[in-house]
């Protein structure tokens, strides 16, 4: 008789845990249902994937390393490093920091500040990883690090949590107090008010492709066989997160979903977007998160898997740790790098800064929008973006830049927004789906 309940027991967890798990990749696939008439397609025209190369600030000790990684990364400029890669890629600052661990804004060399200024201006730096490692941060250092920006006009709305930071947002992985209320080290209500939108509070997915469909072939794709018993437990780490989600974990909710963020709720009652980062070395999360590591983060296989799911991937990494190499950034990375830009000036990997890919992502998941069928064209009405946490947003060709929309062959289309037809909508030809396509273009 106990056999039976057991039984029973079992059969009722794991029909609850499929059905959880077959609902939010019905979801996922009920979003971009290529197979409509008219449908909205994931990422910009021709891109299958995207992805963000999100490196934190750590051990970045001279303000000429920064620069000289920034130019590799993000122009085609030559540098020690070779030519320069051309990705749309951006950094992240502290504002405190030991002077012997890295630079930080409040850095004795004078030079320091105005370069990360006109980085910040410039789009090259679109994050804070939190206020720095100071050991006696209180309110008033924030205070002081929210009025500068003000100051300077210098617009960040990205939070990443540093490793046990007492600032720090998250209290379950990254160990702060910045949310407390009741904490001398409290800054939430300051720190969101002056436009932090999107928050890393310690979570990391080993899975490859985030908004993409979860299968057995999911965690599969982390057995590495020249690495085949640590892979195994990452393996089983990781389908331990995702089942402790689906049941209810707070903790692991976001693995439960395999989604790129999702609404939290701060210990001081207010809410943000928090969003995973990806690392699936095979020594485990955080064991290699430097620069000779990401080399296995952005492996072809790596990346061929992220087209394969069509997923969205925020890679955590630390181009700062490259202490022991020839250069800057070691030889294999750079070549990993030089195949990432590849598969980017191809149209095959939709790659830009973390900022930029969660806001596109935000605006897609609650737009609004619906589509009229004439006798001989396609109209496409954009409505709001029904934010949450912000409320209804009618959307800027800013806002709309790259959107794509799958429509008929030969079927003149035109796009609506607010009542307004918009200019700069391009037709695209036939992608790997066969299905044709306008895209809202910039300007």
């Amino acid at each position: 008789m106990v056999g039976l309940v057991l039984s029973c027991v079992m059969v009722a967890v794991l029909c609850y845990y499929f059905g959880a798990v077959w609902q939010t990749n019905s979801e996922f696939r009920k979003r971009y249902d290529a197979r409509k008439e008219v449908a909205l397609r994931k990422f910009p025209y021709p891109y299958r994937a995207g992805l963000a190369i999100s490196s934190d600030c750590d051990n970045l000790e001279t303000l000429a390393e920064l620069v000289e990684i920034q130019t590799f990364m993000s122009t085609k400029e030559m540098t020690s490093m070779g030519r320069g890669l051309g990705l749309d890629f951006a950094y992240n600052f502290f504002f405190f920091e030991p002077v012997e661990e890295a630079i930080s804004y409040y850095h004795p060399d004078g030079q320091v500040a105005p370069t990360l200024r006109k980085l910040i201006r410039a789009g090259d730096i679109d994050a804070i990883h939190s206020f720095g490692k100071k050991k006696d941060f209180v309110r008033e250092d924030a205070v002081r690090a929210i009025q500068e920006m003000r100051r300077e006009r210098l617009e960040i709305e990205v939070w990443i949590d540093h490793t046990q930071a007492i600032d720090n947002l998250g209290d379950d992985v990254t160990f702060g107090e910045g949310d407390h209320p009741e904490s001398a080290a409290y800054h939430a209500d300051l720190t969101l008010a002056y436009g932090i939108n999107f928050v890393w509070m310690g979570r990391i997915s080993m899975l490859v492709g985030q908004v993409a469909p979860i299968g057995i072939g999911s965690f599969m794709s982390l057995f590495d066989k020249q690495h085949a018993l640590a892979s195994c437990k990452n393996i089983g780490k990781e389908l331990a997160k995702n089942v402790l989600g689906v049941f209810g974990s707070g903790k692991y909710a976001i693995h439960g979903t395999n989604d790129l963020l999702k609404i939290s709720e701060l210990d001081d009652g207010q809410k943000v977007y928090e969003f995973v980062r990806f690392d699936n070395h095979w020594k485990g999360v955080a064991a290699e998160d430097n620069a000779r590591g990401l080399e296995y983060l952005i492996s072809e296989r790596n990346l061929g898997r992220l087209k394969e799911v069509g997923g969205y991937m925020i890679v955590y990494t630390h181009l700062g740790k490259n202490k022991g190499y020839d250069s800057f950034i070691p030889e294999g990375t750079i070549t990993a790098l030089r195949h990432l830009a590849e598969e980017g000036e191809s149209g095959a990997i939709y790659i830009t800064k973390t900022s930029k890919l969660l806001n596109y992502y935000l605006a897609q998941k609650y737009l609004e929008w619906s589509y009229e069928v004439g006798k001989d064209s396609i109209r496409i009405v954009i409505g709001n973006i029904n934010d949450p946490l912000a409320g209804e947003i009618m959307p800027s060709k800013e806002d709309l830049e790259g959107f794509t929309f799958y429509v008929p062959v030969n079927t003149p289309t035109e796009i609506y927004v607010g009542g307004q037809r918009m200019n700069g909508v391009v037709r695209n030809r036939a992608d790997h789906t066969g299905k044709e396509s306008v895209t809202i273009k910039e300007g």
